[in-house]
């Protein structure tokens, strides 16, 4: 009995590999969700006339995670809602910081 549940097993696990390797993925048409193609600019739009001094915002960090998100920019910790040079930050994530001036959104990245 004991020889029939280890052939049984062996048998599964072997074709569980030869199964396994015969395996893969192909996004076709589809874009790869780990490659970024966006360009490698801080910002990635360029600054308005209107908004003055957005060019000189430096990321250096970005905590995000079950709690409030935060972003260390020019050395100073904001959050979703805080407001910096005339824009309000509108979401913190592992990309950068999305923030609003009048009717123009921007991406800060971390450099």
């Amino acid at each position: 009995m004991k020889i029939l549940m280890i052939i049984i097993a062996v048998i599964l696990l072997v074709s569980i590999q030869v199964y396994a390797s015969e395996i893969e993925y192909s996004g076709g048409n589809f874009r790869d969700p780990f490659k970024s193609y966006l360009p490698e600019s801080n910002l990635l739009r360029p600054t308005s006339s209107t908004v003055k001094g957005l060019s000189q915002l430096q990321l250096s960090g970005i905590m995000w995670g079950e709690g409030m998100p935060l972003a260390i920019i020019n050395g100073k910790v904001y959050k979703i809602g805080d407001a910096i040079l005339g824009t309000k930050i509108i979401e913190i994530n592992k990309q950068g910081v999305l923030l609003k001036y009048r009717e123009e959104s921007f991406i800060l990245k971390p450099k």
